[in-house]
């Protein structure tokens, strides 16, 4: 079974950038490029405003697709955050 057969392009485009870009942020980390939790963050919503921006979607569904995507992102980094010990504000 290949995810091919099952998804439309634009749903195979964006799982292949959400894999993607996961791997290079892992990289970027354990680089030490991106050491806070906020510039992970920032680094990945540009990258995804910059992906989404060209496709040809309704604006709420780039909206949806850029939480989800980040979300998807921010929950496989977990394990990732905890080795390197990437730094994160606290807010009182």
């Amino acid at each position: 079974m290949l995810l091919e057969k099952y998804c439309k392009d634009t749903d195979l485009l964006i799982i292949q950038f959400t894999i993607e870009l996961t791997k290079d942020i892992h990289a970027k980390i354990s680089a030490r490029t991106l050491f806070y939790e906020e510039q992970v963050i920032r680094y990945a919503e540009k990258r995804i405003r910059s992906f989404l921006h060209p496709l040809s979607l309704k604006h709420t569904l780039k909206f949806v697709y850029q939480s989800e995507i980040l979300q998807t992102i921010l929950f496989k980094l977990k394990p990732t955050f905890e080795q390197q010990h990437v730094l994160r504000c606290i807010s009182s």
